[in-house]
């Protein structure tokens, strides 16, 4: 078997048109991973849609849908390496419409890069707070959703560095600003601000990607491949059973449909009998892959394909998740939760979107069960009706119980972080992030 590096799975975050697929694209271009003439063509297919300021971010964005709108919908997924890592770089959207992607995207990251523009007026939309009837801006959304997600390691790329002439104080006030921001969400990452690297860069022009820019010489920090190489490989709990995460399919002609995702637990090996969860489906791995090199097993908390003898195409589908085939697995129907609710309030009965890992679902609160911290705001108002708590607030961490609608797969935080951390939404906005607890009731 031939030795890999470990894998770090890398997601792009930020509010819509802050430039993160322009930088993508610029980057992979610069470190040779994209071929010259390939760019060559992408450049005149932008000039094409008269696009030609988003030729870089053609590299990734690949539907008709983005090139013409100049949005990224849907999340791109693009292995790349670097002399010291490698990484399996995830694109996400930033358009609000498209937030259950980004979460797909970042439901197994280890790492991420939020980008933010340092034009004043790009930076104020991005942390724009929201409500249901004016949605807020991504760079605040994604910062939560990312925080409550557990990744644990992140750079700041303040971005679009050239339409500000290159100056410092607007990357001094973009950094202030999200410093603040860290704080005032409560983000794991506000304990360790003085670690976290704040890269001035430009996506379109290339300064500070690879190589140091001379435009920038009041800034004596890393590059941003120089940040991307300090990261870490993710650790996984080897002593559980194995979980394979299903984030994305690869069609490979002559050869099947690859399942890309993260081993949680126990390694991936060939030969092992595996079973496609929610399906049911037992199949045989026939082959793994990290990167394009051939394994006998992808490792915990590593990041790979597999391929499985005699499943059915059709069948497939991102969100599956692999385990071994002796376990005796049952869904969840009722769980119990420890909630942050974000916007809005929460009232037994209603019904809200529920994302857990790369799935979602519909569920019903069928219960709010303790108000563990209480908006100040709401103290004097009755909550209790014959023993059962009829309403919780904005900025209130509650225990409640969710009733599923359908078969997806979920664990306790306890057992599988990624597969126990849930975002709630409602009406285009996330309402409320929290952990599974605890699972009541199995179907």
């Amino acid at each position: 078997m031939i030795e890999v590096k470990p894998t770090i799975s890398l997601v792009w975050i930020g509010h819509v048109d802050h430039g993160k697929s322009t930088t993508l694209g610029h980057l992979l271009f610069q470190i040779g991973a994209i071929d010259t003439r390939i760019m060559e063509k992408l450049r005149e297919e932008a000039i094409q849609h008269q696009m030609e300021s988003w030729q870089w971010a053609y590299i990734l964005d690949s539907l008709p849908e983005e090139k013409e709108r100049g949005v990224t919908a849907d999340v791109a997924f693009h292995p790349f390496e670097t002399k010291k890592r490698n990484f399996m770089l995830i694109d996400a959207p930033g358009h609000r419409d498209f937030v259950k992607n980004m979460i797909r995207g970042a439901a197994l990251a280890d790492a991420c890069i939020l980008v933010v523009s340092a034009v004043p007026n790009d930076l104020k939309s991005g942390l724009k707070r929201g409500s249901y009837q004016n949605p807020g801006g991504q760079t605040r959304e994604h910062t939560v959703l990312a925080s409550v997600l557990g990744i644990q390691q992140i750079i700041v790329a303040i971005n679009k560095m050239d339409l500000v002439n290159f100056r410092e104080d607007p990357y001094q006030q973009a950094k202030k600003q999200i410093k603040a921001l860290f704080k005032e969400i409560h983000s794991p990452w506000a304990k360790k601000l003085d670690e976290i690297p704040f890269v001035p860069i430009s996506g379109f022009f290339g300064d500070n990607l690879v190589q140091k820019s001379t435009n920038l010489n009041w800034y004596s920090g890393p590059t941003l491949i120089e940040a991307l190489d300090s990261f870490k490989g993710s650790v996984s709990k080897e002593k559980l059973a194995m979980r394979f995460v299903t984030y994305d399919l690869d069609e490979r002609h002559g050869f099947g449909t690859f399942l890309l995702g993260k081993v949680l637990g126990s390694p991936l090996r060939v030969g092992d009998l595996v079973k496609a969860l929610p399906l049911g489906n037992i199949s045989e791995v026939k082959e793994t892959w990290i990167q394009d090199i051939k394994t006998t097993y992808i490792g915990p908390g590593n990041h790979g394909s597999a391929l499985l003898r005699n499943m059915d195409k059709n069948t497939l589908e991102e969100g599956i998740v692999l385990a071994p085939e002796q376990l005796d697995y049952r869904f969840a129907s009722l769980i119990s939760a420890r909630l942050l609710i974000l916007e809005g309030s929460f009232v037994p009965g209603s019904s809200v979107i529920f994302h857990c890992g790369t799935s979602y679902t519909t569920t019903q609160v069928s219960k709010i069960t303790k108000i563990l911290k209480m908006n100040p705001k709401y103290k004097n108002l009755p909550r209790d009706f014959e023993g059962h708590i009829t309403i919780a607030f904005k900025g209130e961490l509650i225990d409640v119980e969710l009733t599923l609608d359908s078969t997806i797969v979920i664990e306790k935080y306890t057992d599988f972080p990624e597969l126990g951390r849930i975002i709630l939404r409602h009406s285009g906005q996330t309402i409320a992030v929290g952990i599974v607890n605890d699972i009541i009731r199995v179907s």
